[in-house]
């Protein structure tokens, strides 16, 4: 009896709830808030807005967000290798063409429409260039990038599924520290972050269960030397700029920067007042693909707005605010377009393979087959098998 008042004011505080990968979900809305704030600052900078540290923290803010996107999508497409090509295309490759063609149009006409907000999300003059956009294929012109990335990754996946694991790391490995570096460059956005983020995906997709075994075994003590060492490379790769050209040290941030933010997920998911940050990372997809419209509006007001540029610390303040009422219009923008399935997951349903049918054929009669659903083509796909909470292919929200 005398545990009950302690069990009491624990569960006020902590949830009883939380599933085994609940903690990505966490982890993709701290992301994505990240990938927000780190836009949301690039169009400030376009507009000739700066505030002091503005530029430091924008070198922090590239070594998490990215990654973590790109190691959990990788760690949900480990059946890829397991798959004909026929069923990759339908159930992955497909859907994120469709999505990477149909919002980089989208985009296109909306900078043609409005053509006062400047572009500041990699395309810059080629935002409403119509050669650009037939070109998106070779070569990306916008933060739609990481969907197109998701092709890629999973196409080379495939085609690399007979080679042994330690020649794909070694391989992904070397491009991302050659690319993270600076010691490659294209000249190109999409293909250079491509490049530096490869071996995430393939890290996922090839050390998915010892990833999730080694997050739920951690121990307070590796979180917190894993702080310390994000720490340290955050704050070195900050101050000493030459440290971004030593290959293997952005690599090593982006390491640390994983490895603390997992396996803190795993215990700030549990607090009942962090709640709100997973269900911003199941509506991850949503944010991601409408944020930068939201970005280009609100900054375009603080453009008009001459007292913004005399407050004290107006850097961070405008930041922090202006990325904060991107989050929430972008919520509630997701919701009214949520009713457009058409926007979000492509309209083409797959069809069983042969394999499936067979299978399916021998059912009993009385329990029909259900009819097949596409996944979502979202970066942050669940389990092949199973739809994510929240998704836009489950329910219009």
């Amino acid at each position: 009896m005398a545990d009950e008042p302690t069990i009491a004011r624990s569960t006020k505080f902590f949830r009883s709830d939380v599933g085994r990968k609940d903690w990505m979900e966490f982890v993709k809305g701290v992301a994505i808030m990240m990938v927000v704030l780190y836009h949301t600052m690039l169009f400030l900078r376009s507009i000739e807005y700066e505030g002091g540290g503005m530029g430091r923290a924008k070198i922090v803010l590239e070594l998490f967000p990215m990654p973590a996107f790109l190691l959990i999508s990788g760690m949900f497409h480990f059946r890829v290798v397991q798959w004909t090509f026929a069923d990759t295309w339908k159930r992955r490759l497909s859907g994120y063409l469709y999505l990477y063609v149909l919002w980089s149009a989208i985009r296109f006409f909306f900078y043609l429409i409005v053509p006062n907000v400047r572009s500041a999300d990699g395309a810059g003059a080629s935002a409403n260039d119509p050669l650009a956009l037939l070109g998106i294929l070779g070569w990306p012109i916008s933060s739609y990038w990481f969907i197109y990335a998701l092709f890629v990754f999973t196409l080379l996946t495939w085609l690399g599924r007979k080679l042994p694991a330690w020649v794909q790391l070694a391989v992904a490995g070397i491009i991302s520290v050659l690319f993270s570096a600076g010691l490659v460059d294209t000249h190109n956005v999409g293909w250079d972050r491509m490049g530096e983020y490869l071996i995430f995906f393939i890290a996922g997709v090839l050390l998915s269960k010892p990833i999730g075994l080694a997050v739920h075994r951690a121990k307070l003590w590796h979180v917190i030397v894993l702080l310390v060492g994000f720490l340290a490379v955050s704050v070195t790769l900050a101050f000493l700029p030459i440290a971004n050209r030593i290959p293997g040290v952005v690599l090593a941030g982006q390491v640390l920067a994983l490895g603390f933010g997992f396996t803190a997920a795993v215990r700030l998911v549990t607090l009942r007042a962090l709640t709100w940050v997973g269900y911003v990372g199941s509506r991850s997809l949503q944010i991601y693909l409408v944020h930068v419209f939201v970005i280009a509006g609100l900054v375009a007001l603080v453009q008009e707005v001459p007292v913004l540029r005399v407050l004290p610390g107006r850097g961070f303040i405008v930041l922090f605010t202006v990325a904060t009422l991107v989050v929430l219009i972008s919520l509630l923008l997701s919701r009214v377009l949520g009713k457009s399935k058409w926007l979000f997951v492509s309209p083409i349903r797959t069809r069983p393979s042969k394999s499936r049918h067979r299978r399916g054929s021998q059912r009993s009669a009385a329990q029909p087959a259900k009819r097949p659903v596409a996944l979502p083509a979202e970066p942050l796909e669940e389990h092949p098998d199973q739809q994510p909470r929240g998704s836009v292919s489950r329910r219009s929200s």
